[in-house]
């Protein structure tokens, strides 16, 4: 595979990856730190759908992102602005590595600390809440370096305009929102929408002029 099929095939992970994201977030809507009765919040970590949502739809599309952002990395080389793309790109990798730990608590100890939970330790889901607050949540902070690593890609692409303007908009305010350290779930879905939408528009316009580049 040539240059121009790696750097198509690997543009695919934006919008997967946004596919992705949404069926997790839907899986998993509202399920812990939102204010939930911990009840409530143990008997949903420790559900099927829980494990499978957060697999599916973080972990999955966090070791995929790497692809993505290197192959906006060549597509948009040939433009310039190198500087600011080396600085996308160490962003958005580290950023992504960095996310994995926190993912592998929420998706393999939270689940456990919820059967403990539901088998008798009052103070199991306490332990949870405290992963989205300081100081256990401080663990999930580096991973501001992904977005911020999105919004650079995003002003290459946006000074570049080898895919329309409003696509470039998009993908940058959806990695915001997925990101927003808020507790409103709502958000990140808004985000996995938009990631899915501004995606699927970058590819489809690269996929048209990739073979001119």
């Amino acid at each position: 595979m040539n240059t121009a099929g790696l750097i198509r095939a690997g543009l695919l992970v934006v919008p997967v990856g946004g596919a992705l994201k949404l069926l997790g977030d839907i899986g998993t809507f509202d399920s812990i730190g939102y204010g939930i009765a911990q009840p409530a919040e143990a008997a949903t970590v420790t559900s099927n759908s829980f494990v499978l949502g957060e697999l599916v739809g973080s972990i999955v599309p966090t070791l995929l992102a790497p692809f993505g952002v290197l192959a906006l990395f060549f597509l948009l080389l040939p433009y310039g602005h190198r500087r600011t793309l080396t600085a996308a790109l160490i962003c958005a990798v580290l950023g992504a590595g960095a996310t994995l730990p926190g993912l592998g608590v929420i998706n393999f100890a939270v689940p456990a600390l919820g059967q403990a939970y539901r088998e008798g330790w009052a103070g199991a889901m306490t332990i949870v809440d405290s992963f989205l607050t300081w100081p256990r949540g401080a663990m999930l902070y580096p991973a501001v370096l992904f977005p911020l690593g999105v919004i650079l890609f995003a002003v290459v692409l946006w000074r570049a305009r080898p895919v329309p303007r409003a696509a470039t908009l998009l993908f940058a305010v959806s990695a915001v929102l997925i990101a927003v350290p808020l507790p409103l779930h709502s958000l990140r879905l808004a985000g996995g929408v938009l990631q899915l939408v501004a995606g699927s528009w970058i590819v489809v316009s690269v996929w048209r002029a990739v073979p001119t580049l």
